[in-house]
């Protein structure tokens, strides 16, 4: 009797979504044994900044635990350290443009991030260093570097992907997780767009020292992440853990210090605010520029308050300078500090989808807002509901892809246009009524949301 041949699945992208494929799918080898093989763009581990503090949700987590062995798992502690009792909450409050909490959801306690994987009602959050998830979710890995995907050919049995470098390689199925700018999308779904919120952000992870962090927890306690909401479409974000990091040895500190993530977003018109003056450029391959840039627009947006000093505060730590080579900053890599664009890939811009042996995970298929924090949740939940519907794969029957689609489509489409609406209401100028009205809208609504949470703790106690 002739042997089953094993199918070759090629995953393209080694972000956190397809590494957590990739172990998925050699965890599951007992009960499907595929040829696995694992391709990113990059050059090396280290060639890009890869990204900031993220929340990982209880459903986030509950898939990433699914999708990797017991070996990776044990070093989660690395990116995601369990909540330190009494000196850190993760979660979330909203604030007006003075600091006053408009909106707090009520936090579930939990000890580690197996517990959180527990939790089956509501939605909890440990704030994770998502470099550093990369990092662990690496380990083990033969990633072929710098090996960009630049077209397929699809065939009855399979497909033939050609790379950047001139290479060709055979599979019986493909998954795009490449990202928002996919070339592997652009060719499966070219109807599908992004989407652009005529936004900009500006980004940076700063080393704060503690007695700022004394001023941040003086605003918002000891939540880890806040969102204030200006006035006139700008908002600033800010989240951090609570835990000191490790100075380079040439760094003579007096104090602990503490990596905090910085965004501030504003209407992309504001851009052009600066230029007018010839004195005044702002060149996004200068961070210092960019940096100088958000400050000018906070000092003019923002009302002279605590609030508003703290973020010039912390704005000014922002490195300003781009390194000739390669340095170890406090977190092992540097960003740039530039201006984006936030953009999404619009679920309504396309009718339908052509299921296939090409498949799309994470990004790739449905990138969406930062706001709510649902990009990575999403991504890692695609690689374990693919990952299961794998397990279904014949040679003559690739209905599951079908199956993966209509549920990973369900899902994220709906948190890409919740995202959207979100991150709009809280971009929008408003004069003093409009203020008032927000304002009370918040209030009720925290209301609401914590009375719920308190009947709801009630009827289900687990």
């Amino acid at each position: 009797m002739q042997q089953e041949k094993i199918p070759t699945i090629f995953i393209v992208g080694a972000g956190l979504g397809g590494l957590s494929l990739y172990h998925a799918l050699i965890k599951n080898k007992d009960k499907k044994e595929f040829n696995v093989k694992i391709f990113e763009r990059e050059s090396s581990p280290t060639d890009r900044w890869q990204g900031y503090h993220i929340g990982l949700t209880n459903y986030g987590t509950q898939s990433l635990l699914n999708c990797i062995p017991s070996s990776i798992a044990s070093n989660l502690p690395k990116a995601m350290p369990s909540p330190i009792p009494g000196v850190e909450t993760h979660g979330i409050n909203i604030t007006d443009q003075v600091g006053n909490v408009l909106l707090a959801p009520p936090i579930k306690p939990y000890k580690d991030v197996y517990e959180l994987a527990k939790i089956s009602r509501g939605l909890s959050t440990i704030v994770t260093y998502r470099d550093r998830l990369r990092d662990v979710l690496l380990e083990g890995v033969p990633v072929q570097w710098n090996k960009k995907c630049v077209k397929y050919v699809e065939t009855q049995e399979g497909v033939w992907v050609s790379f950047e470098d001139g290479s060709q390689e055979f599979c019986n199925i493909l998954v795009g997780a490449d990202g928002i700018n996919s070339p592997i999308r652009k060719q499966k779904l070219p109807e599908l767009q992004i989407f652009n919120y005529g936004i900009t952000h500006v980004c940076a992870d700063i080393s704060v020292p503690k007695h700022l962090i004394n001023k941040i927890n003086k605003i918002n306690g000891n939540i880890l992440a806040c969102k204030t909401l200006g006035t006139k479409g700008d908002s600033s974000f800010m989240i951090s853990r609570f835990i000191p990091i490790e100075q380079e040895q040439n760094d003579k500190k007096d104090e602990p210090h503490y990596r905090v993530t910085l965004v501030y977003s504003y209407p992309s018109e504001l851009n052009n605010v600066d230029v007018e003056s010839d004195k005044v450029k702002v060149d996004d391959n200068d961070p210092a520029s960019v940096i100088e840039h958000v400050k000018r627009l906070i000092r003019t947006l923002r009302p002279d308050c605590e609030l508003t000093d703290l973020l010039l505060e912390l704005w000014d730590l922002a490195p300003k300078t781009i390194p000739n080579g390669p340095i170890k900053f406090p977190f092992k890599t540097y960003n740039p500090v530039q201006r984006r664009m936030m953009q999404d890939i619009d679920p309504m811009s396309i009718k339908s989808w052509t299921s296939s042996r090409v498949v799309l995970l994470g990004d790739a298929a449905h990138a969406m807002s930062p706001v709510l924090g649902l990009g990575a949740n999403n991504a890692i939940q695609d690689a374990d509901k693919l990952s299961q519907a794998l397990l279904k794969y014949t040679d003559n029957n690739i209905s599951f892809i079908k199956e993966y689609e209509k549920e990973m489509l369900k899902r994220t489409s709906a948190d890409v246009l919740k995202s959207r609406t979100v991150t709009f209401k809280s971009s929008t100028p408003i004069g003093p009524f409009g203020v008032f009205i927000r304002d009370s809208i918040l209030k009720v609504m925290n209301v609401m949301i914590n009375f719920y949470n308190f009947a709801d703790s009630l009827i289900f106690k687990n």
